[in-house]
């Protein structure tokens, strides 16, 4: 597949599909590499933009080609059934650019207008950094400890800034700059997801053009006008599931790739393991749980497609977060029995099951898709209390 194919077409969602069923090959590929080299490697980021797979969430005026929350969430768990780390990349560059179209269209011009693939990252930082105004802009001071992919990314959005003036907090802002810009900390050494290279960022007396600015005003309530709104945030967090129940189905191809042929179960009587009923019992109930987080992921795609862009109420978004958190904790119980089938030969370095299997686990525990507080917070809503999160 060619960029000028990518450019010249208006793919439906099917061939969006296509396309990233059709890479789960190379991202599979090269997904060691990008493990180790804790980056998503450059080949696996051209075939994101030769196949267009980059534009999901852009506007067609910057030559996107969007689809629906349920034809996102689908592509991306395709991306990440064939390397978990290229599909948060993918995820978190769909949900960045949603969440940057909130800003001023000349500085979306100069992001998008001349490469409609420039991939972006979003950051945020609970503590210690703050925006101040200057002529023409701002400038930005934090550190941004968490930022995915800053070193393949062409921009990076620094999200919800405390705007500070006379040392007191009067706003927040958004802000669109490029992660050389920022210093970047080799920080991200982890069991799972390592190629997303989420390393630390430095913003130091940064200064940021007011096109590439949003700065809205607080309302009585402490939120902010046109800054990323919980639904959004909802919205986001889908995203990055979604390459994790792909990583789960990554476990599921490897595994009936070894029962297909014909793997002995050692100690027992079975030289080939499918011919054990209760091999073939499991395996069905593998199946089952794959499907049904598949389900429920697309259960919380379709609920945001009803709401059509609108600001949902915060029962619904927590019913949504709800069929989140079903949909990871059903990849994760089907992951542990496909484990089980597997054995021990799972857990070589050279399976790639195990890579599938550390980054489920690690990514399942960002701090947005924290199950326990998902259930609280759905469970306050049931009763009509108050959400345990501003962003609940």
């Amino acid at each position: 597949m060619t960029v000028d194919r990518a450019v010249q077409q208006t793919p439906s969602p099917e061939e969006l599909l296509s396309r990233a069923r059709d890479l789960i090959p190379v991202f599979r590929s090269h997904a060691e590499r990008t493990e180790s080299e804790r980056d998503v490697v450059a080949p696996n980021m051209r075939a994101l933009r030769e196949s267009g797979l980059l534009r999901l969430t852009l506007p067609e005026r910057f030559g996107g080609h969007p689809v629906d929350v349920r034809g996102q969430v689908e592509v991306l768990s395709e991306i990440g059934r064939g390397c978990a780390s290229t599909g948060w990349i993918a995820a978190n560059h769909a949900a960045s650019t949603d969440f940057a179209l909130l800003l001023p269209e000349e500085g979306l011009r100069e992001v998008f207008g001349e490469n409609p693939d420039a991939v972006l990252l979003s950051a945020a930082s609970p503590h210690g950094c703050r925006a101040q105004r200057v002529a023409d802009g701002l400038v930005i001071n934090g550190r941004f400890p968490y930022a995915s992919g800053c070193r393949v990314s062409d921009w990076a959005l620094l999200a919800a800034v405390p705007l500070i003036e006379d040392g007191a907090e009067v706003g927040a802002v958004d802000a669109l700059v490029r992660p050389e810009e920022m210093e970047i900390e080799d920080t991200w050494h982890m069991a799972g997801l390592a190629g997303t290279g989420t390393h630390a960022m430095t913003a130091v007396d940064l200064f940021v053009p007011e096109r590439r600015a949003l700065v809205p005003a607080r309302r009585e309530d402490g939120r902010y006008d046109e800054l990323l709104s919980p639904t959004v945030l909802v919205k986001g967090n889908l995203h990055s599931l979604s390459a994790l129940v792909g990583a789960a189905r990554g476990v599921w191809d490897e595994v009936r790739r070894a029962l297909d042929k014909g793997r002995q179960i050692a100690y027992s009587t079975y030289d080939n393991a499918a011919d054990s009923p209760a091999v073939r019992l499991w395996f069905a109930e593998a199946t089952h749980l794959l499907e049904t987080a598949t389900l429920h992921l697309r259960a919380a795609a379709d609920g945001l497609d009803r709401a059509g862009g609108q600001e949902l109420e915060r029962a619904e978004r927590a019913r949504l977060r709800m069929h989140s958190a079903s949909a990871l904790e059903c990849s994760r119980r089907g992951t542990q029995r496909l484990l089980d089938i597997a054995g021990t030969s799972a857990f070589a370095k050279s399976n790639p099951i195990q890579r599938y299997w550390r980054d489920l686990e690690t990514g399942s525990r960002h701090a947005m898709l924290n199950h326990p507080v998902i259930v609280e917070d759905y469970s306050r809503s049931l009763f009509g209390l108050d959400g345990v999160s501003p962003w609940h």
